[in-house]
Order: C-alpha cells, then structure tokens, then sequence
C-alpha cells in the first residue's frame, strides 16, 4: 500500500468513527430530550418561608414545550370539573362546574375564549358537569353535594335536603339559555352525588353517579360506603323535548334502574368509599374474549382500590322491558332506596396492591402500614385508557388494556402522590364467569416528589392548612394514532400521554409508552423523570380565597381537572378560572377527534 493508499484509508476511517460517534450523540440527544427539558425547567414545587401560594408572579414555571393560549376569569371563583365536547353545528364548548353555578364557554378558538352563559344554583357545590347530545339536543348533568356549607347561599347545611344533594339535567342546545329539565334525590345516599360519568348502552343514555357516603356505611347490606346509582334518561319520552320551559321534565326524565356497590367482606378494610368512575364499552375487538361488547365502571373506591363491574344487563327499555318496568316503578316509589331498588350490577374485578413505598413486603395503607396520607392508598380517580394498545414493540404479548388511577392526598411526610398504569387486559373463568386479573405496570410521581412533603404531617413544612398542596387530582389519557414520521415515544403507530391536574402543582404531561417500556425494578425518580413530558403551572391571576368551609385556600394554581380535547388542553382552576394550553406535540392532532 502506498502513501496515498494509507492516508486515504486513515480518513476514511476516521470518517467512519466521526459518523459513528455522530449518530450515537445525536440518537443519545433524542433520547433524553424530554429529560434534559423537564430537568433544564426545574423543580416547580415551592414552600417555605417567604413564598406566597396565592401571588401568581411567583408561580410562573413550566417547560417550554407548553404554551398558554387563552386565560379566561370567568364570572367568578370557584371552579371544579370540565367538559370539552364539540357541537353538532361544529362549535366548541367548554362545560365548567363551579361552587354555585356551572359556565359555558366558547373555546372554538382556543386563543379567544368567551362566556356565553352561566348557571346559578345558589344552594350548594355544583362540583361535577358532563355532556351529551341526543337527537340533535344538548344537554349536561349536574351534581349537588352539600360538602361545603361555608359556601351555600341560603346556608342550610341539611346532608338530606333533596335541594342540596341532587343529580340536575339542564337542556342546553341554547348555550345562553339552559333549560331545567329534571331532577332525581336519591335517599339511599343522603350525602348526596359526588361524581358522574354518562354512557350510551344500545342507543340509550344513562347516568352513572358516585355517591360517596361518609356516614351509615355497611348499612343492614353489608355494602361499603356510597355507591353508583345507575340512572336511564328518559330523553325520547320527556315532555322537555315538546314543552321547552323549566321543569317540564320533572320525575319522567331521570329514572334510577339499579345501583353498583362494593361489599365489605371483599376490602381490607380502612378508608372506603366509592369517589370517582369512568365507564367503558369494552374496546376489545375479539368476538371470543366474554368482555367484547360488554360494559363496564371503572371505579375508584379510596382504599379498596380499583373496582370493575358489569353494567351491560343494566335494566333497558328495549333490550329488557319486563325488567326495566319494575324497577324503574319501584326506584321511583322508594326515592332508590335498597329495600325497593334491587337491581345490582355485579362486580367483575378489582385491585388493591398499591406501592410498598417502606419495603415491608405489604402495600402501603391504612391497615397494612405507612399509610402516609394516601400517598400510595387513597384512590380518588380511575380511567380506562380510550383504545386497546399494541404493545408488541414494548415486549409486551398482544394488545394490551390499560386502567389509569390517580390518588388524593391529604397529608405526607414524604412524596406528592402516586398515579398508577394498571394491565387490565388478563382474564380467568370460573363456573362460566369472567373476572378480570389487574397488574401493576408502573406508577408515577413528580420527580422532584421525594424531596418534598406537605401538611399537618410535613417535618419540614408543618402547616395542618396546606392539605392536598401537591395532590393529584383528576386526568384525562389520551390515544394519539401515529406514523413513523410524527411518533413522539416507542414507534408502535400510537402514542399515549396522560393530563394530570394537580392542586397547587399544576398541570403534568406523562408519556405512557415509557412506563411500559421499563419494568418496576428501575429506580423510581429515574422513570418518573424519564416520563414526564412537561409541566405547566397556570398563574393568570393572584387567587382569591374562597368563601369556604374547606377549599379556602387561593392557591394559584388550584387545579381541579385537566382535560385533552382535539389537541388542546384545557384546566379548571379552583381559584381563578379556565385554562387554555397547547404541548408542542400535539398540535398535529388540532381539529382530529382525539
């Protein structure tokens, strides 16, 4: 080999090391972009002495990856759950509960919202809203639950009052003008409704509302605190749809069928009662698993975990009159009381093995140990993940289906608060019957959680009015279908993020692929950085204490729920009123139905 020769294949080996190395950075670089980002932004949780959770100057962090678009006051504070559901005339409407009244807002361009209308309802907390259209008519169903009489106007503070603790339906087709359309009371739970989901099962709606009762638990039954009173709405056959005025649905529209409730003997006992829920027509598409075409709650029942029942026989006014007459009749003469609403729907699953965050071989709670506020017990919120996953590029057999469920945490001595990815996809059969056979795949906490703590509890920090500072609270997960070319995660042809609102931490985005791609055994503050993909803490204006027994606080941010609708986020803040954000990623998916 000449000189030439050999000086040219020393560039080109050089050549192919520089590559080589090119590639590795670079691949290296992609990897741990959302690390570097999320990192680069810092720990946004702020305590001590000196700081001010109400001045919204000093709540001004995020990652740079999420962009306000829109802040809106509202007509007032006190703010609770949100709805974002496009009208049938192609409109975009944020639907937002409140303290004593809920708003409509025009969201159809995210970066110029207007309050069309707002409810009152001056005798309670009006805490939760969903929608549904129905024949070309809008409506949403509202909640009253008497939690907080510092707030009510008249001040009654009567747990039994039926004016205080009912489910409300509004016609809202007229978005500057709702229409009243009935009510139900229902007097097994005279506490009163807390949540409610909505879901059509063979061209009927119906209502499912969680009635978390604090008092008269395990009463003559034998079923845990509260439960889901099931209710069909009676939408075709109302006088509402013909009369048009307030009331002109009264006691024909709302019409309680049966009831979802956990028994005791099946918990380990602790805190228990029924807070959150979601429902799912299975999205499964095989014919052979007993699941397909069946529809289920996903419950969350605080201490005892998960909860799964089977709402599919529910009683139908097609599908079976001679069951749906009877109990429809009796429901309605015993106000839903068990003695005269017999229908159960029964339950089909559940999963109580929450973190061992002390490694003592138990998980953590109430009655098993180091209970710790909640941190890793209190399930407050379950979702099933929208689509079934496939989940065979992350080793995974098959597809998959995902249960997500959040905590609420009153007070710690360490940590913020887990939210947990459940395997809900396995199955068994005994005597003809399916139970589903949930399994942890990961949880996630703020990855700056273990260096902080709150409440009457927090060594640190010790303020006995600083309970739920950094909770989690609500979220909303999100199925985006994906090419090679716009894939943000693990490839696969989808992706998945999870909006979690988080009181006085604002608003999270975590990417779901990476908690399946990694097992339990990496360290947790590892995958829980490695999974976030931003923060935002919403800081439009200083909050303003409530009139209020109990949410008094004025933080900024104060989020109650987070919602994805069509590549826009949007959050209920308690404090000071709606928020409109983008994440960079997502704004290929503005005007899909995501």
């Amino acid at each position: 080999m000449d000189q030439r020769q050999t000086l040219a294949a020393i560039m080109l080996a050089i050549a192919f090391l520089s590559a080589t190395l090119w590639v590795m950075v670079g691949d290296s670089d992609d990897d741990l972009s959302n690390i570097n980002l999320v990192e680069t932004a810092g720990d946004p949780l702020i305590q001590g002495e000196g700081h001010d959770h109400k001045n919204a100057s000093q709540h001004q962090d995020g990652t740079s990856n999420i962009e306000l678009l829109d802040f809106n006051p509202l007509t007032s504070p006190g703010n609770a759950e949100i709805q974002v559901a496009t009208a049938p005339d192609g409109r975009v409407y944020a639907y937002q509960a409140g303290w004593s009244e809920f708003h409509i807002t025009d969201v159809t361009d995210p970066t110029n919202t207007t309050v069309i209308s707002h409810h009152s309802d001056p005798n309670t907390q009006v805490l939760d809203i969903k929608y549904l259209e129905y024949s070309g008519r809008e409506y949403v169903i509202t909640q009253n639950q008497l939690v907080d009489p510092g707030y009510t106007d008249p001040n009654v503070g009567n747990w039994g009052d039926p004016a205080q603790v009912s489910v409300n339906l509004y016609d809202v087709t007229d978005k500057s003008d709702p229409i009243w359309v009935d009510s139900w009371y229902d007097a097994d739970h005279p506490s009163g409704p807390h949540n409610l989901y909505t879901h059509m099962i063979d061209n009927e709606w119906y209502i499912f509302v969680a009635n978390p009762d604090y008092e008269q638990c395990d009463a003559a039954v034998g079923e845990a605190c509260g439960g889901v009173t099931i209710a069909h709405l009676n939408l075709e056959g109302s006088a509402a749809r013909v009369l048009g005025v307030d009331g002109s649905g009264v006691g024909q529209t709302v019409i309680k069928v049966g009831e979802y409730e956990v028994n005791w003997a099946s918990t380990r006992g602790g805190w228990i009662y029924i807070h959150d829920m979601t429902v799912q027509l299975w999205p499964g598409d095989d014919p052979e698993d007993p699941r397909y075409g069946r529809t289920f709650i996903y419950g969350a029942y605080w201490e005892a975990g998960l909860r799964i029942g089977d709402v599919s026989d529910v009683p139908h006014p097609t599908n079976s009159p001679q069951l749906y007459l009877p109990m429809a009749t009796t429901c309605k003469l015993g106000q839903g009381t068990p003695l005269t609403c017999r229908w159960r729907a029964p339950e089909v699953g559940q999963w109580m093995d929450f973190a061992d965050m002390d490694n003592d071989g138990e998980p953590d709670s109430g009655t098993t140990g180091n209970e710790n506020g909640g941190r890793a017990s209190y399930i407050h919120y379950a979702e099933p993940f929208p689509e079934m996953v496939d989940a065979t590029h992350l080793g995974y057999e098959g597809e998959r289906h995902l249960t997500t469920l959040a905590v609420e945490v009153i007070s710690t001595n360490v940590g913020t608060g887990l939210v947990y990815l459940i395997d809900t996809t396995e199955y068994t059969m005994e005597n003809g019957n399916f139970r589903f056979q949930p399994k942890l795949i990961n949880d996630w906490e703020i990855p700056w959680s273990e260096s902080h703590c709150f409440g009457a509890n927090c060594e640190t920090h010790p303020n006995s009015d600083e309970w739920l500072l950094f909770s989690p609270h609500n979220l909303d997960s999100t199925y985006f279908p994906t090419t090679d070319t716009n894939d943000q995660s693990h490839g696969g042809e989808w992706d998945g993020r999870l909006y979690i609102s988080h009181y006085h931490a604002g608003l999270w985005v975590v990417d779901v692929e990476t908690l399946m791609a990694n097992d339990l055994s990496m360290n947790r503050t590892e995958l829980h950085m490695e999974s976030t993909v931003g923060y935002y803490m919403p800081h439009g204006e200083d909050g303003v204490p409530l009139e209020s027994n109990f949410y008094d606080f004025g933080w900024v941010p104060f989020l109650w729920a987070a919602e994805h609708h069509n590549g826009i986020t949007y959050a209920s803040c308690i404090s000071t009123g709606l928020y409109v954000m983008q994440l960079d990623i997502d704004k290929p998916y503005l005007g899909q139905d995501v």
